[in-house]
């Protein structure tokens, strides 16, 4: 069950549009990739800068790299939050830090809810309201105000790639009934979201996702190192693995971590989640997988002659005949994957 996406066509027409704008195609690989390696460039000498919206070069590659690796990303989570039903009762998504408003757009694509869109920068909206043209946003404006929500019992804020520049989550987004947030799958940022989530159910709320169980997180207590981030795979088209070629960053798996919480209370779920990648060791196998409060590993002892290759951050069942030695529950049959 490998999750794989590809970049939505109805995404890359805007871009294509867009880019005719700069007098640049999707074809041109080169000019498209000095772009991108100059904002990746800017990212890692200036971490804690707003992104440089005023410059082409950025939206150049925010249009041909950013976005599109950032709408395989979203597509995952979009599956998750269908799988739990998560947009339920919901009418409005407030999406900080919007930039070119990818989030928002490919979560469209599967529900009617009114998107209103907060970006500081004004670039962005002139590029989203002349290209994107299909996406029918509710509102944009440069900041919010709990004064706002006008219905918070609705309400999901959203937060992709920007509650990183913030210091805490602001009072607007917490009236809400849920917030949604992607963070890059670093182990600072991923770490700092385990204990967000700490302090989010301290406060009333239930998580939906990736969590199955609302206890201490095992890798927040139990390691020092470990954090909690979930992959998918990229079904890149020909044109941007030719821009590709001109980039030292190769993207065939993407990752991200996220969190989905709402005041109202997640589902009861028996499953586990596989929070690791299959670790192959002399005599077993082992993956790393989230239940509860302890840190825990499903292990197949080579003598059992079981090979069983188990995605990143899907849910599994766990059999009931097993062997508990220490953290590994040692299977005898191969885990169905749910």
């Amino acid at each position: 069950m490998i999750r794989s996406y590809g970049f939505p066509n109805y995404l890359k027409q805007s871009v294509e549009k867009a880019l005719d704008g700069y007098g640049l195609t999707l074809q041109n690989s080169k000019e498209l990739a000095d772009s991108v390696l100059k904002l990746s460039d800017f990212f890692i000498q200036r971490p804690n800068d707003a992104t440089p919206w005023s410059e082409k070069w950025a939206q150049i590659a925010y249009l041909c790299y950013f976005l599109p690796l950032n709408s395989i990303r979203l597509q995952g989570i979009q599956d998750q939050t269908k799988r739990f039903d998560f947009w339920n009762g919901i009418d409005h998504v407030f999406d900080f830090g919007a930039g070119l408003a990818t989030a928002s757009q490919v979560l469209a694509q599967e529900n009617s809810l009114k998107y209103h869109l907060i970006e500081l920068g004004t670039e962005p909206e002139k590029i989203v309201r002349n290209y994107f043209t299909d996406f029918a946003f509710a509102s944009w404006s440069r900041s919010i105000k709990s004064t706002q929500i006008s219905d918070p019992a609705k309400s999901i804020a959203l937060f992709s790639y920007s509650l990183t520049e913030l210091d805490k989550i602001p009072d607007w987004a917490l009236a809400c009934e849920g917030l949604l947030i992607v963070e890059p799958s670093t182990s600072e940022d991923s770490r700092k979201l385990l204990s967000l989530r700490e302090k989010l159910i301290s406060i009333g709320y239930s998580v939906w996702a990736p969590c199955t169980h609302q206890q201490d997180c095992p890798l927040l207590h139990q390691s020092k190192h470990d954090w909690c981030h979930d992959r998918v795979h990229f079904q890149a088209p020909p044109w941007f693995l030719k821009m590709e070629h001109h980039l030292p960053m190769k993207n065939r798996t993407l990752t991200m971590s996220y969190l989905m919480v709402r005041k109202t209370p997640a589902g009861k779920i028996t499953a586990a989640r596989t929070i690791g990648d299959r670790l192959v060791e002399k005599g077993k196998d082992r993956q790393m997988i989230c239940r509860g409060p302890d840190r825990e590993f499903l292990a197949w002892m080579h003598r059992e002659k079981i090979e069983q290759e188990i995605p990143r951050g899907v849910l599994v069942e766990i059999p009931e005949e097993l062997n508990k030695v220490s953290n590994e529950l040692r299977v005898n049959s191969a885990v169905k994957i749910l």
